[in-house]
């Protein structure tokens, strides 16, 4: 059985909301989630709190201190340091919180005492769950009414936990109307395996002809469009015992292809529930027939790198006859024959995502790259090169 990493996304939430989950293999993100939700809920003074990397527990922490009425700092690395804040710190702002940022924009996040709203109702106009969570949690700790409309759904992890917790929150149509004047219970969250860890192993299956089947993987229908894509390049996608715990659905996982993967066009509502896989999905276009288009996905250039520039810097690197047009929000991939073998080197900016998802590119032929900073993995997927070495190399 291959041992993938609980998910990040809820084991944050759970982190910061005081819950205890499974914690069999976590990455150093929830580990730097874990320890600030931990020292923040001991202090009764204003403390700086260090986040690492991790820019889920920074966005989601800000909202669940704004609401509590105490003074803080949120800082973390200089990856952590240069990604946007102000799309949080402004609508928490409008519900009465007092956060300041660097610039008007960047961390260290500093939250002054305040006094948030009873009532508040905000429109989501960009799909965006750490936006709609730090939200909930800032109406959670503080003890208010608030409704959110969402023009476009995004991941639901926060209003599952809540639920499962017997939070008063409900959902109809596109509203989320929650109110933080019930407490929620502490319980045991059985958290499965991250599903965007997961989608790498699923690569590498396609492109090595392998068939292992990942167990317990997390299926969150707002999270699996990835599984979706490959169906339209043409994998075969199997999903069995399927089982919900904790109010996550989870299954096994196996996925083939029996012909040459297909080009793709990705576009509008399709790109929030798949914003981790893109650049995957990138290096797998180099290896498909036909182009693949990546288009409204302009949120990766804020990511822990401008992952559009950078992914596509690396597959020309990677295979200098792709041709390739980069626009504002996106990117064409058109691959061609690569008729060098000689060795890479990748560069990753501390990104993850990048670095994981050239490694699987090199599976394919046994190409040779060599990663500049691997340690990056570590931030979500720790045992990631040991499991390729195990299983795939």
């Amino acid at each position: 059985m291959i041992e993938l990493p609980v998910d990040k996304s809820i084991a944050q939430r759970c982190a910061i909301l005081g819950l205890d989950f499974n914690k069999d293999t976590i990455g150093e993100d929830i580990k730097s989630t874990l320890k600030a939700a931990k020292e923040f809920s001991e202090s009764d003074e204003k403390i700086v709190l260090d986040l690492g990397n991790s820019g889920t527990g920074m966005r989601l922490l800000t909202g669940y201190i704004a609401g509590t009425g105490k003074e803080c700092i949120l800082k973390g690395d200089a990856s952590l340091s240069s990604r946007p804040m102000d799309r949080i710190a402004d609508p928490l702002n409008s519900m009465g919180a007092k956060i300041r940022l660097r610039a008007d924009r960047y961390a260290p996040i500093d939250i002054s005492k305040s006094s948030l709203k009873g009532n508040f109702e905000f429109t989501l106009n960009i799909p965006s769950a750490q936006i709609k969570s730090c939200m909930l949690l800032a109406a959670l700790t503080s003890q208010s009414k608030i409704e959110i409309t969402e023009i476009i759904p995004s991941r639901d992890h926060t209003e599952r936990i809540l639920e499962e917790c017997g939070a008063d929150i409900t959902r109809k149509e596109n509203k989320i109307i929650f109110d933080g004047r019930k407490k929620i219970q502490k319980k045991f969250i059985d958290i499965p395996t991250d599903f965007s860890s997961a989608a790498y192993l699923l690569a590498a299956n396609l492109l090595t002809n392998k068939s292992i089947i990942l167990e317990n993987v997390g299926v969150n229908p707002t999270r699996i469009a990835f599984l979706n894509t490959l169906e339209e390049m043409g994998a075969i996608v199997s999903l069995k015992n399927k089982s919900s715990k904790s109010n996550e659905p989870r299954a096994d996982i196996m996925v083939n292809c029996e012909q040459e993967l297909k080009g793709v066009e990705i576009y509008g509502d399709k790109i929030p529930n798949l914003i981790d896989e893109i650049p995957l999905i990138g290096t797998l276009a180099m290896f498909a027939t036909g182009k693949t288009t990546i288009r409204d996905a302009k949120e990766l250039r804020h990511k822990e790198s401008d992952r559009i520039s950078l992914l596509l810097s690396n597959i020309k690197k990677f295979n200098p006859n792709t041709t390739i047009n980069e626009y504002d929000d996106g990117f064409d991939i058109i691959p061609e024959l690569n008729e060098s073998n000689s060795p890479v080197e990748i560069e990753t900016q501390g990104d993850h995502r990048i670095a994981m998802s050239f490694m699987i590119a090199s599976l394919k032929d046994k190409k040779k790259i060599y990663i500049d900073d691997k340690r990056c993995v570590e931030t979500s997927f720790p045992n990631f090169f040991e499991l390729l070495k195990k299983w795939y190399q």
